[in-house]
């Protein structure tokens, strides 16, 4: 039976009358405000300190100031209703600070977590939960709450909640797991299980309840008594009766559990969807009903018309089985069906899920694929309110933090979804997304300011600039496009990031905004997709500035930027796992961008951007054996995988769902080859004489482990056109042989061979890779790299040992620039590892030099898929 959890709704405790009501409060929140002040004293923790003078910060928020001590001050009446039988205690949640923080009641400190400098150690991500003894507290009276925190770099503060003050009971010694699956006939079926963590055995009842979709009318309900041995690790199980209802498959299911001795309470509910049973038809892909005004240069033959084999294809369907098929269903969907969501930014993971399950639903036709996206789509639509909001957080926190951020998501994935389907309900569901937004923020008296609304002065929430271009293209309704304008006009105002005129008068992209790199790439692909739709050139003009700023100074060698998720100085590229470098999302980004980019202009120097990005450090985020995902990779030290879900986890399997959109198509009117990964193309191509004439492309070789291949070529009939092949710009001495005829191209270009066609054509194509060796430059000095055609290789410690032993088998000459890695030695590989590429090499500092060093390399993008660790960077000259 299929699990689903799903988002709170109106609580219906109260209106159930069969449930007993018990008097006082059981728990006590925050204000949404707290007293705050950057700096640092510890006469600040004291609770009859003045702070008057202090500014006001919202709980739940982050922001950015690197480096940086800051307090917070809270204070809040807990009532004596709260005293337990036992004098337990209390439990104060704090929920998440970034980095480190140390808290006080009234003057006395009550936890830590987390370190400060000099023994500094960040705890951003666990959840604050400390005791409260109940002498301590000023019971029915004003308590004052210290928070110190500390920032090393990025966002800090008190980013997420809960925030709120309960005793100690029952609740804390007996753990409940809930199972609500769905049964045939689109009916569900609750049980919950009980574990005892303590001695003491507990007796109480459980309340259950199914209601209709708004939670206000009750279907069904049942009551039944909880009684746990006492013994610690001692069991329960409470099963409900199975309820189904003809043609209803959205459902409020929830339950409370009362305590026989005492007034405390657990309260559950969410929404259900019964989405098993789906089938939901593709009525033919649907293309926009606006025409582009800039007309793209390249564009991919459709998804199904190609079938990819070989390293890339592996990739792509090891993304498919380990990471899209496996995925966490609860962890995407719970905190719309359970709001609010459990942290931030927890809304933007579904629409990432469905973008790239559509582009490997487009590939694949995978039906356990379509199956799964059906079902979650669904569920997601069913969520949103009657005024089109579609994010996680509750009304009070509407348009706060990440919430536009989570809007633009899920514009992005249920139109990928309405592209392959043509289901109308998804595409009204954008439209009433878009409709929102456009109500809610503006110019006009009572809407709201957009640049206010997210993080990194406005960059987040203005990022919804591409998808509600998106929205334009497939509904042509202008609003929607004066919707986008607006957006530009709010970077430039006083609270704005001036993203356009800092890159017109600096060409500086540190210098937009705070620098946050994620965020900023996100706004320059909405920018040039503005430019595809409206031709207004002056559109265009910033995004490259920013494209040559970013190549030149920010990137690193493997395809990626930032560091500590933000742009460095200029060369400033530290690769260390201590430099959060290369977060995922900002890998996934920067090739978008590149892929509009060439799309539009048809200049290889952007698809050889994204060849580097997609053979190194986007697939090399993603663990072939696992499909967990690095957050951030670094090229120095073990891949740190994680396989719960994660922004980047969400995001790299985008990136690498979109492998077909530059593999082969058009480039003008001609076909093109554009990557040399084997495959199939199935095309139709135009010929000289302006006939359409049936083409067959298959392209056969050992790349990216050999270079040279072999492309075949069926024609329907005889024809003549021009057929275009990339040439890369890592290549030398790159030749195509066809019917006796040799053609020469020159790296970095495309040769275009125009000849008559026989019906079956083979063209031989061959070219060397020779080894670049780059240089480690500021943050590397002294240090080299190698990259063997589109790949940066690195040592992976896996293979050290065996490093030793193959002195006999390379020759005893230093490896320079322009040398080839020919002499792959796949016996070496383990037989778990995914991918066919090891090379023995041996290097020295200089010629002459008789004392060189003996190394395995592997493809970055393979390295560290074991729990070796990484080196990218090698030391030039020995050590003794």
């Amino acid at each position: 039976m299929k699990k689903l959890y799903m988002s709170t709704v109106h609580k219906l405790l109260l209106s159930l009358l069969f449930l007993p009501v018990f008097g006082g409060a059981q728990f006590v929140t925050f204000p949404k405000e707290a007293k705050f002040i950057f700096g640092d004293n510890p006469a600040w923790s004291e609770a009859g300190y003045n702070d008057n003078g202090w500014t006001f910060q919202q709980l739940a928020k982050s922001f950015t100031k690197d480096s940086s001590y800051a307090w917070y001050r809270i204070r809040v009446v807990i009532p004596s209703t709260l005293k337990t039988k036992d004098g337990r205690g209390l439990k104060l949640m704090l929920g998440k600070i970034d980095d480190a923080d140390q808290t006080w009641l009234n003057g006395r400190k009550i936890g830590e977590t987390g370190s400060f400098p000099p023994d500094y150690e960040t705890q951003w991500e666990k959840p604050r939960l400390y005791i409260i003894p109940e002498n301590e507290v000023r019971w029915d009276q004003e308590n004052v709450i210290a928070v110190r925190i500390y920032n090393l770099i990025g966002g800090m503060g008190m980013w997420e909640g809960p925030y709120r003050i309960e005793p100690l009971g029952w609740t804390d010694d007996v753990s409940i797991d809930r199972e609500i699956a769905e049964i045939s006939g689109k009916g569900v079926q609750l049980k919950l299980r009980f574990k005892n963590l303590t001695e003491h055995g507990f007796r109480g009842a459980a309340y259950y309840w199914v209601a209709d979709k708004t939670g206000k009318k009750i279907l069904f309900s049942e009551q039944k008594t909880v009684y746990l041995p006492a013994g610690k690790n001692e069991m329960a199980v409470v099963d409900f009766t199975p309820f189904r209802k003809q043609g209803e498959d959205v459902f409020t299911v929830g339950y409370r559990i009362n305590d026989d001795s005492s007034a405390l309470f657990s309260t559950y509910d969410q929404m259900f969807i019964a989405g098993n049973e789906l089938d939901i038809p593709v009525n033919n892909q649907v293309t926009p009903v606006v025409k582009d005004k800039i007309q793209p240069v390249f564009t991919a033959i459709p998804f199904q018309q190609q079938q990819l084999n070989g390293y890339l294809q592996t990739r792509l369907l090891q993304n498919l089985e380990q990471r899209l098929l496996q995925v966490d269903e609860e962890g995407l969907m719970g905190s719309y069906f359970r709001r609010p969501g459990i942290h931030p930014w927890a809304g933007e993971h579904v629409g990432k899920y469905l973008e790239a399950a559509s582009n490997t639903w487009k590939l694949t036709r995978d039906p356990r694929l379509k199956k799964q996206m059906d079902r979650i789509m669904y569920g997601l639509i069913h969520t949103q309110k009657d005024d089109g909001y579609l994010g996680t957080y509750t009304p009070d926190q509407y348009w706060t933090s990440w919430d536009v951020w989570s809007h633009k998501y899920n514009l992005y994935g249920l139109l990928a979804y309405y592209s392959i389907s043509g289901y109308q309900p998804a595409l009204e569901s954008c439209k009433k997304m878009g409709d929102l937004l456009c109500r809610t923020f503006g110019e006009q008296p009572g809407q709201l300011d957009i640049i206010n609304a997210g993080t990194h002065v406005g960059m987040a929430a203005t990022s919804v600039l591409d998808p509600m271009v998106e929205l334009y293209r497939y509904t042509g309704d202008k609003k929607y496009l004066d919707f986008c304008y607006y957006i530009l006009r709010a970077w430039e105002q006083k609270n704005g990031p001036k993203l356009i005129s800092t890159l017109l008068t600096t060409g500086n992209v540190a210098k937009v905004g705070n620098g946050k790199t994620y965020e900023m790439i996100s706004n320059f692909v909405g920018l040039v997709n503005l430019y595809r739709v409206t031709g207004d050139a002056a559109l265009l003009s910033p995004v490259l500035i920013a494209w040559k700023d970013i190549v030149k100074n920010r990137l690193y060698i493997t395809g990626t930027a930032s560091a500590h998720e933000y742009f460095q100085d200029p060369g400033h590229l530290p690769a260390g796992i201590d430099a959060s470098m290369g977060e995922g999302c900002v890998t996934t980004t920067w090739m978008q961008l590149n892929q509009q980019l060439f799309q539009l202009t048809g200049e290889n120097k952007y698809l050889e951007q994204i060849e580097r990005t997609f053979y190194n450090h986007l697939i090399g985020a993603e663990n072939p054996q696992t499909g967990c995902v690095s957050y951030y990779t670094p090229l120095m030290g073990k891949k740190p995988y994680t396989c719960f879900i994660t922004c980047c986890m969400s995001s790299i399997p985008r990136g690498i769902a979109l492998l077909p959109y530059f593999t082969y198509g058009r480039a003008g009117n001609s076909p093109a080859l554009m990557l040399y990964e084997p495959a199939v193309y199935t095309d139709t191509v135009r010929t000289s004489d302006a006939r359409k004439v049936g083409l067959t492309l298959q392209l056969e070789n050992n790349f990216p482990a050999f270079a040279g291949s072999t492309l075949t070529m069926q024609l329907t009939e005889k024809a003549r056109f021009p057929f275009v092949l990339r040439v890369p710009d890592w290549c030398q001495a790159f030749t195509a042989r066809v019917g006796g005829t040799t053609y020469k191209g020159i790296a970095g270009k495309n040769l275009v061979i125009e000849r008559n066609w026989n019906l079956q054509e083979q063209i031989s194509i061959r070219f060397k890779m020779p080894v670049k060796i780059w240089s480690g430059g500021k943050s590397y000095p002294g240090q080299i790299a190698f990259q063997r055609g589109p790949q940066v290789l690195a040592v992976d410690s896996s293979f050290v040992a065996a490093s030793s032993a193959i002195t006999d088998t390379v020759k005893r000459m230093p490896l320079q620039a322009g040398g080839y890695l020919e002499d792959v030695k796949t016996a070496l590989l383990p037989a778990t590892w995914i991918g066919k590429q090891l090379y023995p090499v041996y290097y020295r500092d200089k010629a002459g030099d008789t004392n060189g060093t003996n190394l395995i390399v592997v493809p970055f993008a393979d390295a560290g898929q074991s729990g070796g660790a990484v080196r990218v960077w090698l030391p030039l000259v020995k050590k003794p």
